[in-house]
């Protein structure tokens, strides 16, 4: 424990004082780990009931969008935990952290209890008239999303806990937990799928059971670590109650991020439903090219978590020139970084097809996808910084709005009048490529000018007197103390 708090004091320093480029690349290795776990749940969700057949592969995937669309606001709300915590902490506000940390699990365990209720109600509307699911898939799909929503508390409490304690600059506790929870996944997915002695198979439920076990392990250790004082984050029950005041700045800073989320999952569906008129060819060279993609976002998740703390932290402290410098050293380095990236892959496309697929026209079709769709890759760095920038200063609305342009009017919008022969023009796959590549590109140019404009400077958070010091002042004046304006060091 002692190690760990010296670790967090000197990274804290760092954050405040120290050099820019070795700061986010320290706190950003952990981030790109974490992420790479996570995506060892679907892999081996896939993997298993791959065993089973083409029916229990299908039922999560055509289920996620379903799913994805709610958890999105645990995403979002989670983004309210990293920019109250951050800034409280550049602050020096320890006890004022400890209860936003406290009011974030709580708002977040009542509206995931909401949400997922909610989810399993109109789960059977959602897959047939949303997604339009067939009729051998759909009583699997909704076995799968039932449980998952039944069990999103457990996982809204690890989001929450993952983006407090990426608040105080500790990276490698989240990615430690998730490690955990990944590996109580890998046992439990054949046991619960197959069977094992007198435990029967649960097949498709079995998967989602392990997934909702598995992050209720994570959701458990988390609570234990978060009262056991062996974190910077030290919560006591007292904090867990929800207060009017920290609701609305929950909202306020949350709100607009998880209704930016829940835009990109409805961008996804259509975008997807777009894609799935040209054919299978056009599909399958997405979905690889996707993949692809993806490890090129690994840049951008290593920097994007890191430069919220980072900018969450100085607003904090009140030293907004600090904080654009780190804005604009990440900047350099991600655009840098994603150029060269490109022309790697841009170079290697058709190879790296060929890894996934020997069909000739998927190879081909891809190759085209990523010839076009690669460039925009810098830009969409470009949006995604600017997003960690105004969400780590609490100002959250900027991306928000950002977010939905570019998902509905220009990355759907765009796609559908290029593909489909509207206005006489008809560039099938090509046309839903350039549509991707001008969402990126024209966000991206309009992330970067807002960025430039300074409207994301100045704290959002209202520091509160320590309770001590209120009971005490409320003894010697008999008045009720102004909460709203007073600094805690």
């Amino acid at each position: 424990m002692k190690e760990t708090s010296t670790r967090i004091e000197r990274l804290k320093d760092d954050i405040l004082n120290g050099p820019i480029i070795k700061t986010l690349l320290v706190l950003g290795w952990p981030v790109i780990i974490s992420n790479a776990l996570q995506m060892l749940y679907n892999l081996v969700d896939t993997y298993w009931l791959g065993k089973i057949g083409k029916v229990a592969v299908s039922a999560p995937t055509v289920g996620f969008p379903v799913v994805f669309l709610l958890i999105s606001f645990g995403f979002g709300f989670s983004i309210a935990g990293v920019s109250l915590v951050s800034q409280h902490t550049g602050a020096g506000s320890s006890e004022n952290a400890n209860r936003a940390a406290g009011q974030v699990i709580s708002f977040m365990l009542v509206s995931s209890i909401v949400l997922g209720g909610i989810g399993y109600g109109i789960a059977p509307e959602l897959l047939q008239t949303l997604m339009g699911v067939p009729e051998d898939v759909f009583p699997k799909a909704l076995v799968y999303i039932r449980i998952i929503f039944a069990g999103l508390p457990l996982m809204f409490v690890f989001f929450g806990f993952r983006s407090l304690i990426r608040g105080i600059g500790d990276m490698i506790t989240p990615m430690l937990v998730t490690g955990a929870s990944v590996i109580v996944n890998m046992f439990l997915d054949p046991v619960l799928i197959f069977g094992l002695g007198i435990l029967p198979g649960m097949g498709v439920a079995g998967a989602a059971v392990a997934t909702v076990l598995s992050r209720g392990a994570a959701s458990v250790l988390a609570i234990y670590l978060l009262f056991s004082g062996r974190l910077e984050i030290h919560l006591h029950f007292r904090h867990l109650i929800l207060k009017l005041r920290w609701v609305k700045q929950i909202l306020k800073i949350g709100l607009p991020s998880a209704i930016g989320q829940a835009g990109t999952a409805v961008g996804s569906v259509l975008l997807m439903g777009l894609i799935s008129r040209l054919g299978v060819v056009a599909v399958s060279a997405y979905g690889i090219g996707q993949r692809i993609i993806r490890l090129l976002n690994v840049a951008i998740w290593g920097l994007a978590s890191p430069l919220t703390t980072m900018i969450g932290q100085n607003i904090g402290a009140e030293n907004e020139s600090r904080a654009s410098t780190i804005a604009k050293r990440a900047y350099t380095l991600s655009f840098s970084t994603l150029v060269i990236l490109a022309l790697f892959v841009f170079l290697l496309r058709r190879p790296l097809f060929r890894v996934f697929i020997d069909d000739p026209d998927v190879v081909e079709t891809g190759a085209r996808f990523l010839s076009i769709f690669l460039w925009s890759i810098p830009f969409f760095g470009l949006f995604r910084l600017t997003s960690s920038v105004f969400r780590g200063s609490g100002h959250t609305r900027p991306p928000m709005v950002m977010s939905l342009i570019r998902l509905i009017p220009l990355r759907v919008g765009v796609s559908y009048l290029l593909a489909f022969g509207v206005a006489g023009i008809n560039l099938g796959s090509d046309g839903i490529w350039l549509g991707l590549f001008t969402s990126n590109f024209v966000v991206g140019i309009m992330a970067f000018g807002w960025f430039l404009t300074g409207t994301w400077k100045g704290r959002t958070i209202k520091e509160e007197e320590p309770e001590e010091t209120a009971s005490k002042n409320l003894k010697d004046t008999t008045e009720a103390p102004d909460l709203s304006g007073s600094s805690v060091d």
